[in-house]
């Protein structure tokens, strides 16, 4: 069995010359499918990086397809399999009464238990207390999609959003406080994803090692920061296509972390090389290589609103107006995700 990438998911950080991006791959592989949502990521990539450039960009496209498939077998079925496709699903599924279940089941299988491995992640689906779900969806979404459905007084916009924080805060053990800054008028769906990630190295780091050093924020830009060191053996390889070396460091409960490290002066043309590469040529096992390693200590936070991407990848037409959504209400009238936040802690 091929040793599992970090999480299964990508978390893409901008930290500029000699650590700078580190991001992990989003092929996922189970013994009866193949869910690769590369493309999917790339695509949310390419709209947050180009506005934030030398800037963080952290986000899990993994995460975010969960509740995304949720929602998108709710859709038509010309729809549905257009949205399933775009999220990374290789093989044509036929949208029916049992499609929800399957690939529930599927993405279950690849999740890992709540607190595993440090990885927590989950969904709240909030829609207004005045329709009346669907029970069968609201224990669908519950038991394989992470997702739980909230009724609030979506009519009421500012008690609408204290009861959206109080959940978020109760669900994330206080993680997330604040969920939204604003709610427009006549919402119908507001969908928030999350996952929180906190591993353990297999091979630990002296403490008392810990140093002070220079760290390379961006170009001419340059801080002190507490640098772990370790000497041992570490699978490194300098790939020329992306104008980096790929460093692979293992968890203690077999995931690994794949670090790509541009070349001095290279982070651009790193980026540019990244969205057009197979992750499989760099994902697998490298050769192993003595070095001293400096990794620094830190931790990363991101927030984005996908509804409002002003180029969204085709799954996250999901958010159109066209697009609506059937069997989540005992009402016949089709219902349309007006916001989806997506937040993130490393």
């Amino acid at each position: 069995m091929a040793h599992p990438i970090l999480s299964l998911w990508l978390l893409v950080s901008w930290l500029d010359p000699h650590t700078c991006e580190a991001s992990t791959p989003v092929t996922l592989r189970a013994p009866s499918f193949i869910f690769n949502n590369s493309q999917f990521a790339f695509s949310l990539y390419r709209q947050l990086a180009v506005p934030k450039r030398g800037r963080n960009v952290l986000f899990s496209p993994f995460s975010i397809a969960v509740p995304l498939t949720l929602l998108a077998l709710q859709a038509k079925p010309e729809s549905s399999y257009q949205i399933l496709q775009d999220l990374g699903f290789s093989t044509r599924e036929d949208v029916n009464t049992q499609a929800p279940t399957h690939y529930g089941q599927l993405l279950g299988a690849l999740l890992p238990h709540p607190g595993e491995c440090g990885v927590d992640t989950g969904s709240l689906l909030f829609m207004d207390k005045r329709l009346n779900p669907v029970q069968k969806f609201v224990s669908l979404a519950q038991s394989l999609y992470r997702t739980d459905v909230f009724l609030i007084a979506l009519g009421n916009s500012e008690m609408a959003m204290d009861q959206i924080d109080s959940a978020m805060r109760d669900r994330t053990h206080g993680k997330i406080q604040k969920l939204l800054k604003e709610l427009e008028p006549h919402s119908t769906l507001i969908l928030a994803n999350y996952i929180f990630f906190k591993g353990k190295w297999k091979h630990c780091f002296d403490p008392k090692l810990t140093e002070m050093r220079p760290f390379s924020l961006r170009e001419g830009v340059t801080v002190l920061v507490p640098m772990m060191q370790r000497v041992g053996w570490f699978q490194l390889q300098h790939f020329p296509p992306l104008h980096s070396h790929v460093l692979r460091l293992p968890y203690s409960c077999n995931i690994s972390a794949i670090f790509i490290l541009p070349d001095l002066g290279r982070s651009q043309e790193c980026e540019e090389a990244l969205v057009g590469e197979s992750f499989d040529t760099w994902i697998q096992p490298l050769p192993l290589s003595r070095r001293r390693l400096y990794l620094p200590k830190f931790s990363l936070s991101g927030s984005i609103q996908l509804d409002q991407l002003k180029h969204p990848a085709g799954s996250l037409n999901l958010f159109g107006r066209h697009v609506g959504l059937f069997g989540i209400t005992l009402q016949v009238t089709p219902l349309r995700v007006s916001k989806m936040v997506h937040k993130v802690e490393l």
